[in-house]
């Protein structure tokens, strides 16, 4: 008899093992496709939903980001043209700030 001092099964032990489980767990598969083709379930989507499922549908399919915007700041920036109102800038950040603390707070 041999002691395995390192704890480790076999390789083939592992394989088999790993059929095996393969094996049940398609023989599970196929009794749960065979009972819910006998059965017909339903299901009814609410109108919120379905408007909520074409909303996504719509922008999806819509680019993300305007590449011609990206191309004109780029270009600006490039040439020195864009300029930064700090004042509006920092306006804007202030007011990012109230808004996400009234919205996280309590």
């Amino acid at each position: 008899m041999s002691i395995n001092i390192n704890r480790q099964a076999p390789q083939s032990n592992l394989a088999i093992d790993q059929n095996k489980t393969q094996k049940q767990g398609n023989a599970s598969a196929t009794d749960n496709t065979s009972n819910a083709s006998s059965t017909k379930d339903s299901v009814q989507l609410t109108s919120q939903a379905v408007s909520l499922n074409n909303m996504q549908k719509q922008t999806s399919s819509e680019p993300q980001v305007d590449m011609k915007r990206v191309d004109t700041l780029k270009a600006a920036i490039l040439n020195g043209d864009y300029k930064i109102n700090s004042e509006q800038l920092a306006k804007n950040i202030g007011n990012f700030e109230t808004d996400f603390n009234k919205a996280y707070s309590s």
